[in-house]
This record gives C-alpha cells, structure tokens and sequence, in this order.
C-alpha cells in the first residue's frame, strides 16, 4: 500500500486487537422509539401504538416516562379515565415536577366529578409553573365555580382572559357573571368577546342571548343574525331567533326556525317545549301535547314542561290531566308562584275552589305584585262567601294599580264584575256562573293559560 510516497504493509496483524481491551457497548436510549410512539398516536394507528408502547415499557423496565404518558392519553380517549388515572400517576412518580402530568391528572379527577382534588391538583400545578398559562387559570377556574367558590372563580376567569384572550375563558366569565346575576357585566364581557373573536358563531349567540334576556330584542336579533350568517344551521341561534318572533306573534316564522334547528339538534329540550307552545299558541293542541311529551320524555324532571303541559291540557278541558301536572310542578318548584297558580285554576275547574283558594292565596304570597292573583284570589273568597278577604283583595288590588303595576284587560273586566257583584248583591250566589265566566278569561291574561299563554317560558333555555 503506497501512501505518500511510502510503501506500508497491511496485514491481519496491524488491526488485531489488544488482549487486554475491554470490549464497551454504548447502551440503547430508553426515548429510542418516542418519535415512532408519537407517530402512530396522532395516526390513528391506536392498536399498533398500544403494543409498541407495551414492547417499550418492557424494555424499559417501566422507565419510559413518554409512553407511559401515551398510554394514559389513548386510554382517557377511549373512556377509561380510571385507568388512565393511574397511569398518569405512574408517569408522575417518574417525574414529580411535570406540570403538563400534572394537568392531565387534573383533568381525569375533573372528568370524574372529583372537583376538590382536580382543584388541588391544578393549584399544585400553579405551583411548579413559573410562568402564567392562561389555560391553567381556566381550569382553576372551572373547578371554584364546580365547587361554588364563585369568588374566586372569577378572579381566574379573569386573569385566563387578560392572558390568552380566548373563547373558552369568555365563555365561562360569561356564565359565573350570569349565575350571579350581573347582566350589565356579562353583556360587557360579551361585547368584548365577540370583538376578539369576531368569527365566533358561539359567542355572537351568547351575546344575542345576552341581550334577549335584557330585553334588548334588536341588538339580540343582530347578533343572532351575525351567527347565523357564519353557520345557518347553528341551533341555538336558530332557537333565540325563534323566540324573538314569538314575541311579535309570528307562530309560522318561529315553527320555520325550530323545524330546522330540531333537524340538527333532535334530542333539545327547549327546542321541542317552543315548538309545542307554537302549537298551542295556533290551537293546535294535540301537536302542542305531542311536542310536549316529546320534551318530557328527553328531561323528565324539568318542571318548565310539566308547568306547561298543565296550562295545555286545562285548554283542552281536561282538567284532572292538568291537576296531575300541576301537581308535580308544585312537587318541583314550591318557590315558583306560577305552579301554585295553575293548580288554584286545576282545582277551581274541578269545583274545589276551597283548596283552589288556599292555592291562590300561596301565589299571591310568593308573588304580591301579580294584579292576576290578586284578582282571581278575590273571585275565589267571593265564590266561598267570604266577603271580607275578597274585600281584603280587592284593597290589595287598588293599590297595586296605584303604585304603576299593569293591568291587564281580562283582569280589569273581572275586577269590575267582582266590584258590581259586591255592591248590588253581597249574598253572592246569583252571580256565582258570571264570575266563572270571566274567572277563565283572567288565566288567559295571566299567561298561565288560554290563548296569549305562548308568551310564558318560552324563552328560557330549558
């Protein structure tokens, strides 16, 4: 062999090796195959990705912190959160400073209505975060308004939203300020996020809702219109729309809004409750009954339905049917004065207008401003003979007028026959069947039942 110019031999000699070398191997990196794991998750390949992962554990010897962490994310993907549970805890015990293990411990205890400890884990994770995430605030977040801290719910809410400017954090300031009652700063709130996120169908219809509730129809009906614009098959936009023509009486436009939202969203609850009361708006009572059960079969408990099933089944002069309803939404909500209402009118028709009276009376209580109680509360005592608390009522009704309270025309005509019937014949019993005539025009006002009773709670998210 020549090699500038100088000849050297090469034999088997040259490269033997030393008899006292030691022969080293460098050792396989236990993150070898990460990449391969990772590759096959985000493929889909989920059963190849299973069995790499359990080849790499075994390897390993348990040690591969990433597959364990895999493992734990197709498992919580595949509805295991239990188990996913405890494989994150393995992960953890690999690395105890891992804030994105943490999170996802978090997140599974959350899944798993474990609020307090989801809580503490994500106020562990703050701990070890050295810089603001505004998704950890969020969680935080989500977890005080879980717990009731409501608070402090708001305080992360808006420290996620100062941070990331995101939708999702909007959307839960939005929702602790409502469940507070504060309209004036979720609307704001809401203004500000349809300006961040002005393509966002979701929350142009929470601020459309918004200010459906304020009573603001034409900014709600802008900003519905904006979402519907961006996806006209959005159901919730489509069911705020369809209440705003409620509003105005145009049945037919608002059946045109529900028939496409149910097409989207079949199983809503509020979508079939409007579309009953549609129904029963236009008289057609047995469809009314029928989208109505169709509501109750999907959320039994929901007392809105049962509330309104009785006013439609008292329209089609089935009064025990209606008792029975009326019944179970007093059963539901004994804080609602509409519910004790119905049932006073379930019992007058059933000519128990003793314990209708009693009823009544527990309406005017939870509601002492409401002329329609007040009114029939009176027909009733006159009814009994009991001239003296209809008197009482009838004191009670004067000045709920005087103070500015509406009064709606039914309810006037009867205050007045109620008023002749006492000053031309205080015996009463003469006058007993046209005070039951003009009893049934003052449900009608009422919006509890009769025609104009499409109005009531037909607006509510059910």
């Amino acid at each position: 062999m020549l090699s500038n110019g100088k000849s050297h031999l090469s034999s088997a000699k040259q490269f033997e090796k030393p008899k006292d070398a030691i022969e080293v191997c460098e050792p396989i990196p236990i993150e070898k195959l990460n990449w391969l794991i990772h590759l096959q998750h985000i493929r889909g390949e989920t059963e190849f990705c299973k069995k790499l992962i359990a080849s790499e554990l075994n390897r390993s010897n348990g040690k591969n912190e990433y597959a364990f962490y895999k493992q734990g994310i197709i498992l919580k993907e595949e509805g295991k959160i239990q188990d996913a549970l405890e494989t994150f805890q393995k992960c953890l015990k690999l690395n105890p400073k891992s804030v994105v293990i943490m999170k996802e411990i978090a997140k599974c205890l959350y899944d798993m209505r474990r609020y307090r400890l989801a809580l503490n884990a994500y106020m562990e994770a703050e701990s070890l975060l050295k810089t603001s995430d505004w998704k950890l605030c969020y969680f935080i977040a989500q977890c005080c308004f879980k717990l009731g801290h409501v608070e402090k719910a708001k305080e992360y809410a808006h420290k996620s939203v100062k941070m990331g400017k995101q939708e999702q954090a909007y959307a839960l300031l939005i929702k602790i300020l409502g469940s507070e009652h504060d309209l004036k700063s979720a609307l704001a709130v809401s203004n500000a996020a349809t300006e961040c996120c002005p393509d966002s169908v979701n929350m142009l219809t929470e601020s459309g809702l918004l200010f459906l509730k304020a009573g603001q129809a034409q900014y709600a009906f802008e900003r519905l219109s904006q979402a519907l614009a961006l996806d006209p098959a959005y159901a919730k936009a489509l069911l705020g729309i369809g209440c705003i023509t409620m509003r105005h009486e145009e049945y037919e436009v608002a059946l045109t809004k529900f028939k496409i939202a149910v097409l989207h969203e079949p199983e809503s609850v509020a979508l079939w409750n409007n579309i009953g009361i549609c129904f029963y708006a236009k008289q057609k009572l047995v469809a009314a009954i029928s989208c109505l059960k169709r509501a109750l079969w999907i959320s039994p408990l929901n007392w809105k339905i049962i509330f309104n099933l009785a006013i439609v089944y008292l329209a089609t002069q089935q009064p025990a049917s209606a008792f029975n309803f009326a019944c179970a939404s007093v059963n539901l909500r004994p804080d609602v004065a509409e519910c004790f209402a119905i049932l006073a009118y379930t019992l007058f028709y059933l000519k128990d207008v003793e314990n209708a009276l009693k009823a009544m009376t527990h309406a005017c209580t939870l509601s002492p401003n409401n002329t329609a109680f007040t009114a029939n509360a009176a027909l009733m005592s006159k009814l009994l003979g009991q001239s003296e608390t209809a008197d009482r009522y009838m004191t009670t009704f004067r000045q709920l007028v005087d103070s500015g309270e509406n009064v709606a025309d039914e309810v006037a005509k009867l205050v007045e026959n109620i008023r002749l019937a006492c000053d031309q014949n205080p015996s009463q019993t003469p006058v007993v069947n046209n005070l039951e005539d003009n009893m049934t025009h003052t449900q009608s006002d009422n919006n509890v039942s009769g025609e104009s009773s499409g109005k009531s709670l037909d607006e509510d998210e059910v």
